[in-house]
């Protein structure tokens, strides 16, 4: 019974679950719906597949992951970034919008689902470790500027752009702007403008009639069911779509989602893996950092590898419906947790008023103008871009900052996966680069008492005879050279050194090179009369050193603490 809680985290959920925590969810379900219905048809339209398959995906997705995630409030369905990555991918290989094209988005939401479930066969859930806080950073704001500019046209009303890049997209809307939709740019400005006051002018005036915080956060955060509810009516009443042209989503097929056959080959699996693995790494951080964030809040945890499952099979099954790739959704799930979520409940509650909406609204939103769609994909990439953090990131660490710098310009110039891949092995060569150098302290006592601190910050007690130093990394292949040449020329500069006592407390490990440099820097030294010792050496350190000769062949001795090893050659030297 333990186990299959365990694969099934909703059986868990609901052990305790009462009535009214199921009128919690059911609340929170209805609230999620306003914001989930026009927010998936935009990520479909951004992922250039048609308004249903982002309803179909979000079907799906939200109850695959109800019964096998971990978060009891992580609202995974289609996202902007997650739909602009499937856009650029899928599109070398067929033109968005057609059958080709949606076959291809199918398969490569197939294949992320099948890595991330690869990913927690192997127990690899670490490899969110090999994208560093700037490279996502850097990702997501040079993504939300690529979705905000290539929503732009339809916006205003005039053609996509031939390129996707913001240099000629910019371009394009130079030429074009004379060409505008007049009705069309109204309709999207609108709507930009209705959207930005509900988010900060509606919640104060809300705040003015005395409502709750709870239902202010969801009344505002329902923003864009108001601009599709005002669109629909503007246009259907105007007659806008033949009067004007305004471009509108027309027919959306009210039926349920349909098992898709996917006959797919190693060839597509070999020529959509690398960008399935992207996508399943980005599906991951996402998905877990929204995530725990929540569940923070509530003093409840995720499982990393159960999410890994979760997030899989939602994705396979939003392939099989007739989707493309899902992950949590920031502005879902606050929404979710904010109107009060108790359980995964709340999810197949949103899911079953989705399949409602699906088989009997839908004629409802044929009039719903795209550059609505437009406008609400805009405004959530802007919400995408983190001022606050940007500003951190520059003003605490230059490693991170150009880390950020070239994965933002890689993604602008050169796509997505090749920025985040420019990103991260940036981010590799800095830190090689940065750990070829470790910081090495000379200490000495501080004021005769037993810790010992850097000659250059503190007022220390050393002694002539004895070079006390701190090495504050691991020893191995990439720094051994370096820490050798350091030691060596401080030997050179002090004719009376008689003892090196290496302090090993940062010391997690030493591999082959490490172990050579020791070897060689201990014949060295005894060769000019200077005797190597080492202190406060860790455990697995010794158990490494011990599978050696080194420790026999060594003339030195290994101390418990800096203070003992101090002490006793002090001693020795009087």
């Amino acid at each position: 019974m333990f186990l299959f809680r365990q694969i099934f985290p909703l059986v868990e959920g609901l052990r305790d679950y009462k009535g009214i925590d199921f009128i919690a969810d059911s609340i929170a379900g209805l609230v999620v719906l306003f914001i989930t219905v026009p927010q998936v048809i935009a990520y479909a339209y951004l992922a250039g597949m048609p308004a249903e398959a982002g309803l179909y995906a979000v079907i799906v997705a939200l109850v695959c992951y109800a019964v096998v995630g971990s978060s009891r409030t992580l609202a995974v369905g289609p996202t902007a970034i997650i739909a602009m990555m499937t856009l650029e991918a899928a599109s070398e290989y067929s033109s968005p919008g057609t059958a080709a094209y949606g076959h291809v988005a199918m398969k490569l939401g197939l294949i992320t689902g099948m890595t991330l479930l690869l990913l927690r066969l192997i127990n690899f859930g670490a490899i969110i470790s090999f994208l560093s806080h700037a490279v996502i950073s850097g990702f997501i704001t040079a993504a939300a500027i690529l979705i905000i500019t290539n929503q732009l046209p339809a916006v205003i009303g005039i053609a996509s752009s031939p390129a996707t890049d913001v240099v000629t997209v910019l371009q394009h809307l130079i030429t074009g702007f004379r060409a505008l939709n007049p009705a069309t740019f109204i309709i999207g400005g609108g709507t930009i403008l209705l959207l930005i006051w509900c988010r900060f002018g509606l919640a104060n005036q809300l705040e003015k009639i005395g409502l709750s915080e709870l239902l202010i956060s969801a009344l505002t955060r329902s923003a864009p069911m108001y601009a599709v509810i005002f669109s629909v009516l503007i246009v259907f009443l105007a007659d806008l779509d033949s009067t004007n042209a305004v471009a509108i989503v027309g027919h959306i097929p009210a039926s349920l989602p349909t098992l898709q056959y996917l006959d797919i080959s190693m060839a597509e699996i070999k020529m959509l893996s690398p960008s399935a693995l992207l996508i399943a790494m980005v599906v991951f951080m996402e998905s877990t950092s929204i995530g725990s964030a929540v569940a923070s809040k509530r003093r409840e945890k995720i499982n990393p590898n159960q999410e890994l499952v979760g997030l899989g099979f939602a994705n396979i099954s939003a392939a099989f419906a007739g989707g493309f790739p899902v992950a949590g959704s920031f502005a879902r799930t606050i929404v979710n947790h904010s109107a009060g979520a108790v359980s995964q409940v709340a999810a197949l509650i949103t899911a079953l008023l989705v399949v409602i909406t699906v088989l009997w609204l839908t004629p409802l939103f044929y009039y719903l103008p795209k550059s609505v769609l437009s406008a609400i994909i805009v405004v959530s990439a802007v919400q995408l871009i983190d001022w606050q953090n940007i500003k951190k990131i520059f003003s605490f660490n230059r490693i991170d900052a150009v880390t950020f710098s070239f994965t933002f310009m890689g993604v602008l110039a050169l796509g997505v996966e090749s920025g985040v891949l420019i990103g991260i092995v940036i981010s590799f060569v800095l830190l090689i680069r940065d750990s070829s150098k470790p910081h090495i302290a000379v200490v000495g006592r501080w004021q005769n008492t037993e810790h010992f601190r850097n000659v250059l910050r503190h007022e220390v007690e050393t002694y002539p005879a004895i070079l006390s130093v701190r090495i504050d990394e691991s020893l191995y292949f990439v720094n051994s050279r370096y820490i050798e040449t350091f030691l060596l020329n401080k030997v050179a500069d002090s004719p009376a050194l008689e003892h090196i006592l290496l302090i090993c407390t940062a010391t997690n490990f030493i591999d082959i090179s490490g172990l050579e440099m020791l070897e060689l820097l201990d014949k060295n030294l005894q060769e000019v009369g200077v005797t190597l010792h080492l202190a406060e050496v860790k455990g697995p350190v010794m158990d490494q050193l011990g599978k050696t000769d080194f420790l026999a062949h060594m003339r030195g001795e290994i101390f418990f603490t800096t203070d003992i090893a101090l002490h006793e050659l002090v001693n020795k030297h009087d």
